[in-house]
């Protein structure tokens, strides 16, 4: 539901609010006294984040972001957001050859292409306000390998580099671009993508919560960072993630055994 005071509190806009970071930044935000705009794809997931929410100075929308129509769609509902979290997203396992011509398009839409789609409206109204913030939730996987996860990893890496591109050409407007490159966090996006054997295989130490990835980010964000790793574990390890050595752990402790 909308509010009156939609026009006297900073706006918001949040991709992917239902479940994970998205909501974890929902409430965070909520916090602050943000007027909130969210965005989620399924009709009851949105529903019950909603109500679990319970925030009056928010709406949401429902739009599917893996394409062109789903960006205009946001564009025309929501206007002049002075942060953006452009969070939505999902994590798809396949091998080489694996996903369909459409599937293949849709992720990288979604992750990637329909971020550049979403900030290249939104941020000329940032430029003439002369402030604005912008917070990209890309992955780990943009700067290291991952294996029959080549779309993911392609779209997150790209979409980092334009963050970070962005981030410099931006810096001098009074707009900040903050890429977040999360490790494993704790949410439902892998059970999600039929990824339940990761919850095993991968040491507790090395899952992130929600919580502490939308805190770290806000902190990088805030203080106009480009760039920022959640978790102390993927700051340190961070340096050797192109490593063949630590790939070849990696990919060990992440396969999935056989059915």
């Amino acid at each position: 539901m909308s509010n009156d005071l939609e026009h006297e509190q900073p706006k918001a806009l949040i991709t992917g609010f239902s479940s994970g970071i998205g909501f974890a930044y929902a409430q965070h935000l909520a916090k602050q006294g943000w007027y909130l705009e969210l965005v989620s794809q399924d009709p009851t997931r949105a529903q019950k984040a909603y109500e679990l929410l319970a925030y009056p100075y928010s709406r949401y929308h429902l739009v599917d972001l893996s394409n062109v129509e789903g960006i205009k769609k946001v564009t025309e509902k929501v206007n002049s957001p002075e942060l953006i979290i452009a969070n939505a997203g999902i994590t798809k396992f396949g091998e080489v050859g694996g996903l369909k011509e459409s599937e293949r398009k849709e992720l990288f839409y979604l992750l990637c292409l329909g971020v550049i789609d979403l900030l290249e409206e939104y941020v000329p109204g940032m430029i003439k306000a002369g402030k604005g913030r912008i917070v990209i939730v890309s992955s780990i996987g943009a700067i290291t390998p991952m294996p029959k996860s080549s779309i993911y990893a392609s779209a997150k890496s790209a979409i980092n580099s334009y963050g970070q591109s962005l981030s410099k050409e931006l810096y001098s407007k009074n707009i900040s671009v903050t890429v977040s490159l999360p490790g494993y966090v704790k949410t439902d996006a892998h059970a999600k993508a039929g990824l339940n054997h990761l919850r095993d295989k991968v040491p507790e130490w090395m899952w992130v919560s929600a919580d502490q990835v939308v805190l770290e980010t806000e902190k990088a964000s805030l203080n106009k960072r480009s760039e920022v790793i959640p978790g102390f574990v993927y700051k340190l390890a961070s340096p050797f993630l192109n490593m063949s050595l630590a790939n070849k752990v990696w990919n060990k402790m992440t396969k999935r055994g056989k059915s």
